[in-house]
């Protein structure tokens, strides 16, 4: 397992996510103490930790499986006027439906 300083991480970030990519998982050190570990994210684990969540109760499953463009299909964030409270744009929108 490869390790890097916070420093080489910061200036290799690319070809260090290259390397998570491929497989490999990357060790973050500070000052020769591990600190974070970067690997890749795996579908099944994602998965299944999603499966628990419906099974708690805490999260349901989506009524239609989402497409690559649903970030498309959201309407734009809302611009305030200055002045404008914040809360009460989030309650706008949460009527309308958002």
């Amino acid at each position: 397992m490869k390790t890097a300083s916070i420093s080489y991480a910061k200036a290799h970030l690319s070809a260090l996510l290259g390397r998570v990519r491929s497989g490999h998982s990357v060790i973050i050190t500070d000052r020769g103490i591990p600190v974070a570990r970067l690997e890749p994210v795996t579908v099944a684990g994602s998965d299944a930790y999603f499966r628990s969540l419906v099974e708690r109760g805490l999260a349901t499953s989506p009524k239609v499986p989402p497409t690559k463009t649903l970030l498309e299909e959201l309407p734009p964030s809302p611009t305030l006027k200055r002045g404008t409270s914040l809360v009460q744009a989030v309650r706008d929108e949460r009527d309308e439906g958002w």
